[in-house]
């Protein structure tokens, strides 16, 4: 067994998917018998779960976690956030440097600043670094629209191969990502497949546990609860859904009642947009504990999802996927590629092109009125990819150090 230390600017009590990428994988490292500390930061407040208070060195289910401020916060503004990665990246390598003879593994999670300090570890002080890629830098950047100076990209393009030059080995977790790294010029021996997971015992624990505060904060049983649940961000152009919901609001259609339940850099803008469409049936839950999202879920009469339509949105996969795919509600999805494929490979629910009002309009009508049969294949998509088969992929990671 190994002692281990992982990297990733985001921890709980964030609510952000590379924070509990980060968080459950470290506990199931340290269930498989590894030590395990977690390098993080400070949360964001308007990330969080709602009334943790969190330490700078604490133990959250014998996970070690250390916290480190920084400077900058990671918000809309692009010039700050890149700030606030690359403090985080100086720190860490600060943290190695003074630690470097206790830990035998260094794991980081994208993004790309995350994995920084640990590659200067690897090339200095040869630990092994495995750098796991959920989001690919600076590809994800430009899709977002957030990165568009050409001198930045390509310094990010060269960050990017020089830090995959300097881990021994690198998972993503879908096939196409796979194949964009590969196309970058790293071999296919260094690269590993490690999709996203989801816990289905925290599932079904949680849904038992809080059905009845859920249904009773729903409140309104004549109305078809349609849920965006999660990070709202500008990748999943959330706009769509106010648009949606405004050719939804006429007599004909007036049971539906559309949840925002989560937090994110775009919710001010919808929240602006919701009163100037004058929309009465959107409602904006915010955050909640991560406890009451299985029922949340649960409850939704269709849970949706949305990409940009571009070519590097096509190669991935949205992480709440994997928790509404076992939800038992259909999804529908603006979504090409990857994320198509896997809907309907599972028999989840609808997909649509990407960002098509119409497409999403005639997909909720269809499983409202019946006219779409939904059977989801939940069983074999938890074998899949349920947190315990998944992290086993894991062990030939760490096999490669031994």
């Amino acid at each position: 067994m190994f002692n281990i230390l992982l990297f990733q600017q985001h921890y709980y009590p964030e609510m952000a998917g590379c924070a509990r990428r980060a968080q459950e994988l470290s506990e199931k490292l340290k269930k498989n018998g590894h030590s395990v500390t977690v390098f993080t930061t400070f949360p964001r407040e308007f990330r969080s779960i709602p009334g943790y208070t969190p330490k700078k060195y604490e133990v959250l289910n014998n996970v070690k976690v250390i916290r480190s401020k920084t400077i900058f916060t990671v918000g809309i503004n692009p010039l700050l956030r890149i700030f606030s990665y690359f403090m985080y990246a100086i720190i860490s390598f600060h943290f190695i440097s003074r630690n470097k003879s206790k830990y035998d593994i260094l794991i980081s999670i994208a993004p790309l600043p995350s994995a920084i300090g640990p590659a200067l570890a690897q090339k200095f002080y040869k630990i092994f670094h495995h750098f796991d890629v959920p989001d690919i830098l600076p590809d994800l950047g430009i899709s977002a629209g957030m990165i568009k100076n050409k001198l930045v990209i390509s310094f990010l393009y060269k960050l990017e191969k020089w830090v995959y030059n300097h881990s021994n080995s690198i998972s993503a977790i879908t096939h196409g990502q796979i194949n964009n790294i590969h196309n970058k010029g790293v071999s296919l021996k260094k690269l590993s497949y490690i999709p996203d997971w989801v816990d289905n015992t925290f599932f079904k624990e949680n849904l038992e546990l809080y059905k009845s505060e859920v249904m009773q904060s729903l409140g309104q049983f004549n109305k078809k609860f349609i849920s965006f649940i999660g990070n709202i961000g500008a990748l999943q152009n959330p706009i769509i859904f106010l648009k949606i919901m405004a050719a939804l609001d006429k007599d004909e259609y007036n049971e539906f009642q559309f949840l925002f339940i989560g937090d994110g850099i775009m919710l001010p803008q919808l929240k602006r947009k919701a009163e100037e469409l004058k929309l009465k049936n959107v409602k904006f839950v915010g955050r909640i504990k991560r406890e009451l999202v299985p029922a949340y879920m649960n409850f939704s009469d269709i849970l949706v999802a949305n990409y940009l339509p571009n070519l590097y949105m096509d190669i991935c996969v949205p992480l709440k996927l994997y928790e509404y795919a076992i939800s038992g509600s259909p999804i529908v999805m603006g979504a090409r590629g990857e994320a198509k494929n896997l809907i309907e490979k599972y028999d989840l629910g609808i997909t649509v092109a990407p960002s098509d009002v119409n497409g999403f309009k005639k997909a909720i009508i269809q499983i409202s009125n019946g006219s779409y049969e939904f059977k989801p294949k939940i069983e074999p998509f938890i074998k899949d990819f349920s947190l315990q088969n998944v992290s086993k992929l894991y062990d030939h990671v760490i096999a490669k150090k031994a």
